[in-house]
């Protein structure tokens, strides 16, 4: 593979980190207290693993009905998913990848930044798309709009 090929491999993925999505929802559910710390950070959306979001949102919801969130009392939310993933055994698992409070509001952290990337490059894309069609109701000036309304939108 020549060194071109490598660069293009690097970037077709986007910028995520699955490690540190399973530390910090590992964290959370071995240690509930920590989940109003990270979700100051973070939400369900910021996170790349589909299935990441839906056991956030699962976690998310009990924590707010105050109950008990563990892989146990999560089993119900994913007995019905047919994926290849079997998500009970999935949800043990990431609870190996617990750390510290701090190490898990440092990964949120990472999760948030690695989320703005991939919606910069989104708005990125959109614009260039955007800037290549040869409509004329469509201005260079609307473009410029459009593509700082999105990134002011981001920033917020």
């Amino acid at each position: 593979m020549n060194n071109l090929n490598i660069v293009k491999e690097i970037f077709k993925e986007l910028p995520n980190n699955i490690e540190a999505e399973q530390s910090v929802l590992g964290s959370i559910l071995v240690s509930n207290e920590l989940f109003d710390d990270i979700n100051t950070i973070i939400s369900n959306i910021n996170f790349y693993d589909p299935m990441h979001q839906k056991i956030f949102v699962a976690i998310e919801s009990l924590i707010y009905k105050g109950m008990l969130a563990n892989p146990i009392t999560l089993k119900n939310y994913f007995e019905n998913e047919k994926d290849e993933l079997n998500v009970p055994e999935y949800l043990v698992k990431v609870t190996k990848f617990s750390t510290s409070s701090r190490q898990a509001i440092e990964y949120s952290r990472i999760i948030y930044d690695m989320f703005v990337r991939r919606e910069l490059i989104k708005i990125s894309e959109n614009t260039i798309d955007t800037a290549k069609l040869n409509e004329l109701n469509v201005s260079s000036q609307n473009i410029i709009e459009n593509s700082e309304r999105l990134l002011f939108d981001l920033a917020e």
